[in-house]
């Protein structure tokens, strides 16, 4: 009789527990009605916003997809339609992300691509571009890293820190990177570096390169073959060079605040070409001694990004004077699509000219490059949630292998020398670049 109640008891217990279990799943798990409210496809305002748009690069598949993916989007966009005619600036307003974006988005794009990085969005993103940049141990500025104890010992600290916390940071790498090689003749000056300097580039907040320039083949193929294994292996992005010309002149994208930007690099720096220059099977860099190549480059990608910005490697060397080619193929550069031209080379810095309402650096020169006393300027341009654009020369000063940001009496002397030497521009005292009437 025992036996028999206790087993009637254990019958109980495990009835009661199955019975709770069970409950708890029915209060907790959604039902199917709630899960299919989640992505209810409104229907009406879908065709609503089709009808409205005439864009043939929409479709209802593209509006589902956009009205599962950004709560009220559709909402908002016909309420923007009732004010204004159709632009697509209203995709970014509501979304966040400019239409060409949302299109990669929507097609998967990015899932498969090598060359990009999406920076988290803010109202105001920065991207800052400084000019020759050398870690090379057989020249000034690696050993006295060392020497020094670090970062803090070349950079002052108020660089350092506009460089760290910007959201885009882009200087030119004027050197090899291998432990093998020997000099190519003919050739002044060869500078190399072993791959464990590329971690310097970390502490300065570089976020890409540029290698289209005279110096990355200091020490022949073998050598410029390890640099770009070894910029790889660091996972820092590059452009203007690579094992052929595909590779060269391939893109880097940026998804800054949900806007596309594409940046190329190439260079007409050399007086006696020693630099190979990339071809269908040949390693070496992207050249635009002719400027079609890099004309044809801006129109092919003009279409599908936001914004196209050729950084060119020319110039004639430690002069403020522009030379006719420069003048001349960077205007065919911003006539092709580009937003802006960004230039280095000179060793020192050259003017600025505004070309149909979009900036041309001519040249940025030496930032962080030797132990000479030069001024130099990191150049600063900050994106507004708008898309529109603002530009910043922020002067300073190379000196005894450290580069500083320069204050007060220098900071004037320096803006004012770039104003001497510019075309149509003035800097006002903050360094801010406004178009001058003239």
């Amino acid at each position: 009789m025992k036996r028999k109640l206790k087993k009637s008891v254990k019958i109980f217990i495990v009835l009661i527990v199955a019975l709770i279990i069970g409950l708890i799943i029915f209060l907790f798990k959604p039902s199917n009605k709630s899960v299919k409210e989640g992505k209810k496809i409104d229907i009406n305002v879908v065709d609503e916003t089709l009808k409205k748009i005439n864009d043939d690069d929409i479709n209802i598949e593209f509006l589902t997809w956009i009205n599962d993916n950004y709560k009220d989007s559709l909402n908002n966009i016909n309420k923007l339609l009732k004010k204004d005619s159709y632009d697509r600036k209203m995709w970014h307003e509501v979304t966040g992300n400019s239409f060409i974006v949302l299109k990669d988005l929507y097609e998967k794009k990015y899932d498969t691509m090598d060359n990009v990085k999406i920076i988290s969005s803010k109202d105001d993103s920065t991207i800052s571009f400084v000019g020759d940049v050398s870690l090379a141990d057989n020249w000034f500025i690696a050993p006295m890293y060392d020497k020094r104890g670090g970062i803090s010992g070349v950079l002052g600290d108020k660089m350092l820190n506009i460089m760290t916390s910007s959201d885009v940071m882009i200087a030119n790498s004027e050197f090899t990177v291998s432990n093998r090689g020997v000099e190519i003749p003919n050739k002044m000056y060869t500078f190399r570096a072993k791959p464990e300097r590329l971690s310097i580039y970390s502490e300065m907040g570089v976020d890409m390169v540029t290698l289209a320039n005279n110096h990355v083949y200091d020490y022949g193929n073998d050598a410029f073959l390890d640099m770009l294994d070894a910029f790889d292996n660091y996972k820092i992005p590059h452009i203007g060079a690579g094992h052929n010309i595909e590779e060269a002149k391939k893109p880097f994208y940026f998804i800054i605040n949900g806007y596309k930007f594409a940046f190329v690099s190439a260079t007409r720096a050399e007086k006696f070409i020693l630099t190979p220059g990339a071809t269908d099977t040949e390693p070496g860099v992207f050249r635009c001694y002719d400027p079609t190549n890099m004309i044809n480059l801006i129109k092919e990608l003009r279409p599908s990004c936001d914004y196209v910005i050729p950084i060119i490697h020319f110039g004639r060397e430690n002069s403020h004077d522009l030379e006719e080619e420069q003048v001349s193929s960077a205007k065919e550069y911003i006539d092709a699509g580009a937003d802006m031209v960004v230039g280095h080379h000179a060793h020192t810095l050259q003017g600025i000219e505004i070309y149909n309402d979009k900036p041309i650096i001519y040249n940025l020169g030496n930032f962080l490059f030797n132990n000479e006393t030069v001024d130099t300027a990191l150049f600063q341009v900050i994106l507004k949630n708008d898309g529109t654009m603002e530009y910043y020369m922020i002067p300073a000063l190379q000196s005894n292998s450290k580069t500083e940001v320069l204050e007060g009496e220098d900071k004037i002397r320096v803006i004012n020398d770039i104003n001497s030497y510019s075309v149509n521009v003035k800097l006002d005292e903050n360094g801010k670049i406004m178009k001058e009437d003239l």
